[in-house]
């Protein structure tokens, strides 16, 4: 869900002519807050249904709910792959 995120958000950057994502997330202030509201409006949703898969994952298996692992594995298998996607996509749509 993540990577198709970054390829819906990727378009729109090549569609609007924006800094590349990994420049703009490196520039000033201003372009790096930009950046992230947009970033965090899209994985938003999906780290928030990782995190609940995780949570569900750790119960079926082990009967514990480890929080901070799931919040980690959230972050880390949604995080990520959205940052090296996004400017690549963006690249190849221009």
């Amino acid at each position: 869900m993540a990577l198709l995120f970054a390829i819906r958000d990727g378009r729109k950057d090549a569609a609007s002519n924006a800094t590349p994502y990994l420049r703009a997330l490196m520039s000033g202030q201003n372009e790096r807050r930009q950046t992230l509201n947009s970033a965090w409006t899209s994985l938003s949703k999906v780290m928030v249904m990782a995190f609940v898969l995780d949570c569900a994952f750790q119960y079926a298996t082990g009967g514990n709910i480890w929080i901070v692992q799931a919040v980690l594995m959230a972050g880390l298998l949604c995080a990520i792959p959205y940052t090296l996607m996004r400017g690549p996509v963006a690249r190849i749509n221009r």
